[in-house]
């Protein structure tokens, strides 16, 4: 938690504390924290493990989580396990819920609608992945605004089956929204369709039903299904809601959990297809139709009228797309500044929700980055989680669309390189396991290899902590991007960057060191004209030679038609008036003087007049000077 500053303490749920908090430093992001105490540290770490599926869960209804830590707290002197979620800032369903029960208000059936559709969306995507709910409830849905809706407060399964913690911690009412089976810790995606049921009822009875009565009946409903047919039938006529809906809710509100549909069941049944087509989702198997005249105005108007009228219709994909194609063209000096902030809102919620906008929604929003990066608040701008969130989603739902990744990744390149909260929430989607996939999949795109080294340099520098197996899988993929392209200076500088940081987190093995080493010495021989290239070669061979003897000895030894002493020398030569490669050259050269017992004559040959001319040259710059000494005493001793 050192991370982050408490901004204020929601108290304590069924299964743990939540937290608002604010990350300390640069941008000062809000954020969610749950803190769920664990047992010992065997809990705390089956569920660290768990919770690493919730990291891939990027859906417009589903909240996303950034990262997973475990904290011991010494008052108490107990362990927990942290989620740290994103905020929404517009409330949730239970205190939608609660200030229309005190009103005695009806909630509007299209309200509801859209719920049911958003909520069975999510449910499906994330059953899909083989992620259960377990604690789905009213406080559990997040608002976006009066009409979005996000699924939020996953729990792992180790602490969501906590048997002392349900006995002791959660009282009658909170368990009025679990399936029967539930409360007896069996759960299953039929689990989270009864909750579902149990929050659609809630939703109808605002205003004909207290707290207690409500209360009473989901309770009953448990055990006597009698009991929700009679409630039903009388109030459906106080409350004027459709016959559909009322049918629906039996179907979801059997107690025996085979009796029930799934989500996917749901997307069959007629009064769920009118909900999805009411919030334009592709699962519906049917299209929304515009209002006469709506797209005339779109190609005809200002660019004020395109903006409004995404905001008027983010449901109609036709809309949409028609806007951003408005976008892709628009002139800044003919129609007026664009409100890059807001628009890259409208674009990223535009393919978020549409699945056939993304190649035009990426474009539009390469030219917003772009142009964000010349106005002095563009590191805010480009800071902002769902821009970093809608380029991720996007790379997932097509790896295989090479123009599409493309784009998105030198989208993820400008913004990454100049905010660096962007750089860290792309780190913690863990978006390093498609990144090295999709290099795996696109090794004859040149672009893209180029894209995916960049990009693997920049997440390798602070990596998550899921992120060392698939970094370690990074290094041979790189590996062969370096032997395809060895003439491609540009690329084969970005691999070398790539090596370097791999190398430097030590996701390079004993048996890759050798051949890595001359792979180096390979893209030193043949591109040693390229500053940047040579002081990362530099670089990545120190690294190589601290930890293996194997790399110092296949740099001091001739093989495969050169010999690694000379052509560093020669880079000398070349670089001799760019004070970082002299001092890189040093540092390599005072890491091979430890191994300079082996082939003393060869290493002295090489490196005493040479280590005397930098150290003429530079006697001002004490970093250089120290190195030149320390290589030559030990080559001495």
């Amino acid at each position: 938690m050192n991370k982050y500053k408490v901004l204020e303490e929601w108290g304590a749920g069924a299964f743990g504390v939540t937290c608002l908090v604010e990350e300390l430093g640069g941008g000062a992001r809000k954020c969610v924290v749950k803190k769920v105490e664990c047992i010992d540290e065997r809990e705390g770490n089956l569920a660290l493990e768990e919770a690493m599926a919730l990291l891939e869960l990027q859906h417009p209804h589903v909240c996303a989580y950034q990262e997973f830590f475990m904290v011991w707290d010494h008052k108490i002197s107990s362990l927990f396990f942290c989620l740290v979620m994103d905020y929404c800032d517009q409330g949730n369903l239970e205190q939608m819920v609660r200030d229309n029960r005190r009103e005695g208000r009806i909630i509007n059936e299209k309200i509801i609608q859209r719920f049911l559709a958003q909520a069975i969306e999510a449910l499906t995507y994330v059953h899909k992945k083989r992620v259960l709910h377990r604690n789905l409830k009213p406080s559990n849905i997040l608002l976006r605004r009066e009409d979005f809706f996000v699924i939020s407060d996953f729990l792992p399964q180790t602490l969501a089956t906590d048997e002392m913690k349900m006995k002791i911690r959660v009282d009658p009412e909170r368990k009025i929204f679990m399936a029967p089976e539930s409360v007896e810790f069996l759960y299953s995606d039929k689990s989270d369709i009864w909750s579902l049921g149990c929050i659609l009822l809630d939703l109808m009875m605002t205003s004909v039903r207290t707290d207690p009565e409500i209360i009473e009946l989901l309770e009953r409903i448990k055990l006597d299904p009698l009991y929700l047919r009679v409630n039903l039938d009388s109030i459906q006529y106080k409350v004027g809601y459709s016959e559909e809906l009322f049918r629906l809710l039996p179907k979801m509100l059997q107690i025996h959990p085979e009796d029930r549909p799934s989500a996917n069941d749901l997307l069959r049944e007629p009064y769920v297809i009118e909900c999805l087509v009411l919030i334009g989702s592709p699962m519906s198997g049917l299209k929304k139709i515009l209002p006469p005249g709506v797209l005339d105005e779109i190609k005809d108007g200002g660019i004020e009228n395109v903006i409004g009228l995404m905001k008027r219709y983010p449901d109609f994909e036709e809309a949409q797309l028609s806007a951003l194609h408005r976008l892709i063209n628009y002139d800044s000096d003919g129609e007026g500044v664009l409100d890059i902030g807001g628009t890259m809102h409208l674009v990223s919620l535009a393919m978020r929700t549409h699945s056939r906008v993304q190649w035009e929604g990426s474009q539009v929003l390469r030219r917003l980055v772009s142009q964000a990066l010349e106005q002095e608040d563009g590191e805010q701008l480009l800071s902002g989680d769902d821009l970093v969130i809608t380029l991720v989603e996007a790379a997932r739902t097509s790896p295989q669309d090479d123009e599409l990744i493309s784009v998105i990744f030198s989208v993820m390149m400008m913004m990454i390189s100049v905010s660096e909260p962007a750089a860290e929430l792309l780190r913690r989607t863990s978006f390093v396991s498609d990144l090295v996939r999709i290099m795996e999949t696109s090794l004859e795109n040149r672009d893209l290899c180029q894209s995916c080294c960049a990009l693997i340099w920049s997440l390798a520098m602070t990596e998550n902590q899921t992120d060392g197996e698939c970094l370690k899988k990074a290094v041979a993929v790189v590996c062969t991007v370096l032997k395809k392209y060895r003439t491609d200076g540009p690329l084969v500088e970005s691999a070398c960057s790539a090596l370097w940081i791999l190398g430097m987190k030590g996701h390079i093995t004993e048996e890759q060191t050798e051949s890595i080493t001359l792979l180096l010495l390979e893209a030193l021989q043949a591109h040693s004209p390229r500053p940047i290239l040579s002081k990362n070669v530099c670089l990545a061979l120190t690294g190589l030679v601290v930890n293996s003897e194997l790399s110092a000895y296949r740099v001091l030894v001739p093989a495969a038609g050169m010999s690694g002493l000379p052509l560093i020398k020669e880079l000398y030569r070349l670089h001799d008036d760019d004070p970082e490669i002299v001092e890189n050259i040093c540092l390599l050269f005072s890491e091979m003087a430890h191994y300079g017992s082996a082939r003393p004559e060869l290493v002295l040959q090489h490196v005493d007049q040479l280590m005397a001319e930098i150290k003429e040259r530079y006697d001002c710059l004490q970093e250089i000077t120290t190195l030149v000494d320390a290589t030559l005493s030990r080559l001495k001793t």
